[in-house]
């Protein structure tokens, strides 16, 4: 492959891992949560595991947004590694 398409398709496969990471991290397991756990409180129908299951995935939510965007990030270096030239 030459340098220009595989400079490319890592710039590609970085911001998918990086857009990813965003997405399980922030939205499904930080703000869902938040917004279905505030829900079911003004409901009154907040149970005891739902509210630590919030949690948990609240506390997990960056580990597992970081351990995506790590993951892009060396399929990224993987496929373009400058040392290579």
């Amino acid at each position: 492959m030459s340098r220009n398409i595989r400079m490319a398709l890592s710039v590609a496969i970085y911001i998918l891992g990086l857009i990813v990471s965003v997405y399980i991290g922030g939205w499904v397991l930080l703000l869902k949560p938040v917004k279905e756990t505030i829900a079911a409180f003004a409901l009154g129908t907040l149970t005891l595991p739902q509210l630590l299951i919030s949690a948990v995935k609240c506390i997990s939510s960056m580990t597992v947004s970081g351990l995506i965007w790590c993951i892009g990030y060396i399929a990224s270096n993987h496929i373009f590694d400058s040392r290579d030239e």
